[in-house]
């Protein structure tokens, strides 16, 4: 089976969930949902079996529902143990930029390419990498992604391949040692006071409305990404993540774009970014054995969501980034 290559985002949020569907049996059972992994490129519902089998397994392990589109199975590990959280005096909410994203896209017979991050605390770092190596999953990066966070938090970046269920039971033996809240819950029916559709109109990307009215975006590149030798999708972390926060009232909002850019794109980026009144954030790779080899750099700036987006707009026109119309 070949990897279909998507057209549309991710859809990175999570229903609501209970203790009761997660403890007993699947949760698609409780939750009365099933849906396919992804389509081959003939256009046919391959995975859909895989889909069933898997996704309800992973959930149960993870214990956090996730969702499927365009091939990618994503969960949103926010961490609502880690609060009071500033920058640059703005009061950061878990779901803006203190969580990560776990990552699944099926990969032949029953196999799955597995790339995520999560976010964590010092303490928590050496532990949770030590849990990841011995259940032979790739750890691939260790970084801040803002300088001015506080408290600090780091993120850790990991993949694997291989069989989704024992890939599930390392990421879950990992999370284990940290206080990262279970079972994770959301809003059924989130709002935002902040204009989402108009925001992606000119980011060229759809709205995902999440907790506390964060709202966030996903920007694909163009270039087939290949990661230790195999094609994957775009979205399978490796779009560029934009998210809005509302503070100030009204329209107003704290902005993160996280620009993922090639190195001869980086200083035009970071540059025109600084002249619009950015605040630099951390530069990094998040992947090892990646092609092209990306960098990504977070930027923090407070004011009218519109024409924040309008200036981040203008810093991805200086990348090989594919919009939605």
């Amino acid at each position: 089976m070949s990897i279909f290559d998507p057209t549309s985002l991710v859809t990175r949020r999570r229903a609501l969930l209970t203790g009761a569907g997660l403890t007993g049996g699947l949760l698609a059972a409780s939750l009365g949902r099933r849906v396919a992994f992804a389509q081959d490129e003939d256009g046919d519902s391959d995975d859909a079996a895989i889909a069933e089998s898997i996704q309800d397994d992973i959930e149960n392990i993870i214990e956090a529902e996730g969702s499927v589109s365009d091939g990618v199975f994503a969960i949103e590990i926010d961490r609502d143990d880690i609060t009071s959280t500033t920058l640059h005096g703005v009061p950061i909410k878990p779901a803006f930029q203190i969580n990560g994203d776990l990552n699944f896209q099926p990969y032949g017979d029953k196999q799955v390419i597995m790339n995520s991050d999560l976010c964590l605390k010092a303490k928590e770092l050496d532990a949770f990498i030590h849990e990841l190596i011995s259940h032979d999953i790739v750890f691939q990066a260790e970084h801040q992604h803002l300088y001015d966070l506080a408290p600090i938090v780091w993120f850790i970046h990991f993949r694997a391949v291989g069989d989704p269920i024992k890939i599930a039971k390392g990421i879950k033996a990992a999370l284990n040692v940290t206080s990262t809240p279970f079972p994770q819950t959301s809003p059924s029916n989130p709002t935002t006071p902040l204009p989402a559709d108009e925001i992606g109109k000119i980011l060229g990307a759809k709205p995902t409305i999440g907790a506390d009215g964060v709202v966030t975006y996903q920007i694909p590149r163009k270039e087939r990404i290949t990661l230790g030798g195999l094609p994957i999708n775009p979205y399978l972390n490796v779009s560029a993540p934009v998210a809005f926060q509302p503070y100030g009232g009204g329209q107003n909002a704290a902005a993160v774009p996280d620009f993922g850019m090639l190195a001869s794109e980086i200083n035009p980026v970071v540059g025109l970014m600084q002249k619009q009144g950015w605040d630099i954030g951390c530069l990094y790779n998040q992947e090892t054995d990646e092609k092209p080899q990306l960098y990504f750099s977070h930027q923090f700036k407070t004011g009218d969501s519109i024409q924040l987006a309008k200036e981040i707009r203008n810093g991805f026109n200086l990348t090989n980034s594919r919009f939605q119309s």
